[in-house]
Order: C-alpha cells, then sequence, then structure tokens
C-alpha cells in the first residue's frame, strides 16, 4: 500500500458502537476516513463528534442505506469522488443481535429480508462496488462478523444465518482476489460493551431467553478490541492474512 497518509478507509456503522471505534483508531493513525451511517440522524450526530476530532478534510459521513443495491453504489461512489480512492472497506454495518432477539415464529418475512439484506447483501455488494479500487490499492477488507457464526444461538436464526454466510464469504473472497493483491479477512467479536447492550430493555430480554454464556476471561470487551484488531489486520504486518476470520470473544467460543 502506499503512504499511510494517503490511505482512505470506508467504515460502514462508523458512527455509533464498534463502528465507531474504528473511525477513531483509523483517524489517529492517519488513514482518512468515509463514515457511513444508515439514517441521516445518526450521519449528522456522527458528524459533530468527529469534527471535534479530525480536520474535515480527512472524515467525511454520509447516510446511506446500505440493505438497498443503490445505497451501497452511492456510497462506494461518494468516496471515490471525494477521496479519490479506496483502500480498506470494513464492513461493520449490520442488524445485531441486540435487534433481532426472537423466536422463528416471531421473525416475519420482512425482519427476515431486512437482516440478510443489511447484513450479508451489503457486504457482497459493497466488495463488488469497491473492488476496481482496492484492486489499484492492494487494499483490504475487513468483515465484522460474530461469534454466532461457529456458535449459533437460539432465537436469532436469521441473524446466526446471516453471520455465518458473511464467513463464507469472507473464506470466498479471500481466494478469489489474492491474485489481484487484496486481502479479505473477518472479525468475529463476542460480547462487546456498547450503549446498546446495556440498555435496561436489551438486558431483560437477553435474561429471559437466556442469550449469552459467562465470558471465560470474566469481563465484556469495549469497542476499541475490536478497532485495534482492524488496525493491524489493515497494516503490512498482517500481510500474510487473508480468507480467515479473527476470534474476539474472551474465551467465549471456546465452550
Amino acid at each position: 500500500m502506499d503512504d499511510i497518509a494517503t490511505r482512505v478507509g470506508i467504515v460502514t456503522g462508523g458512527t455509533t458502537g464498534i463502528g465507531e471505534a474504528i473511525s477513531y483508531r483509523l483517524l489517529d493513525d492517519g488513514f482518512r476516513v468515509f463514515a457511513v451511517q444508515r439514517d441521516e440522524r445518526e450521519a449528522e450526530e456522527g458528524r459533530r463528534k468527529f469534527k471535534k476530532h479530525s480536520d474535515a478534510d480527512n472524515i467525511r459521513v454520509s447516510a446511506h442505506d446500505l440493505s438497498t443495491a443503490i445505497g451501497c453504489h452511492n456510497a462506494i461512489s461518494e468516496c471515490a469522488a471525494f477521496f479519490g480512492r479506496i483502500d480498506i472497506l470494513v464492513n461493520n454495518a449490520g442488524i445485531s443481535d441486540e435487534q433481532t432477539v426472537r423466536g422463528l415464529l416471531e421473525c416475519s418475512d420482512e425482519q427476515i429480508d431486512m437482516i440478510i439484506d443489511t447484513n450479508l447483501k451489503a457486504p457482497i455488494r459493497l466488495a463488488r462496488e469497491a473492488l476496481p479500487y482496492l484492486t489499484s490499492s492492494s487494499g483490504v477488507i475487513i468483515n465484522i462478523s460474530s461469534v454466532a457464526q461457529f456458535m449459533g444461538r437460539a432465537n436469532a436464526s436469521a441473524y446466526v444465518a446471516s453471520k455465518a454466510g458473511l464467513g463464507g464469504l469472507t473464506r470466498a473472497l479471500g481466494l478469489e482476489l489474492a491474485p489481484q493483491g487484496v486481502r479479505v479477512v473477518g472479525i468475529a467479536p463476542g460480547d462487546i460493551e456498547t450503549a446498546t447492550s446495556r440498555s435496561p430493555d436489551l438486558v431483560a430480554r437477553r435474561k429471559r431467553i437466556q442469550f449469552k454464556k459467562p465470558v471465560p476471561i470474566g469481563f465484556s470487551a469495549q469497542p476499541k478490541e475490536v478497532a485495534n484488531a482492524v488496525a493491524w489486520l489493515v497494516s503490512d504486518q498482517a500481510s500474510y492474512l487473508t480468507g480467515t476470520t479473527i476470534v474476539i470473544d474472551g474465551g467465549l467460543s471456546a465452550f
């Protein structure tokens, strides 16, 4: 890759939770960042936060509905037009388990479509749209998955299926894109503490369905744990890694 100061990373879901931590870490490391959020309200809040942290030339926040083909196309096109290049694609945006804790009979067709469209179709579409730029820069695709892709999880069947699919996508694209100089790596987080995960309503729902096992290491991770992994994976220090998924779960999936 070129000098880090010229490099550009797209972070979907880049203004909240894990995505926000990734955006900040990339900015701190000298990248220019294009952060995508689903709705304009969250995008505007992100602009206010990042304005205090970084020069406007280094960060752009935009609202695009990545559950649609046109939303994915427009996000990549806007980033390329604004920064002139794309070196890193972080597929972080998704309908999380916090939003999909429900039994199979409670899961409507609309909910299934939204989960699959956002968690699986969007990363495929974004990778396809970004590939010409990533090939030019010998870039990296990072897919943020979940330990659910390995463990399964009751009452979240569509979510688990989408994350297992994302793991498969990482392996397939790792093979397909290696000859073009593009690396593809997944990250499967376990229990990450975010504002959403701490909400009283979610905690009550998780307890009701016995949602999670105790984490062997004894505590939940912070979003920065994932951001630190991303920073390493997109560096030359990880140049031999592709087509695989790194697990960050405090030992949860070892059960």
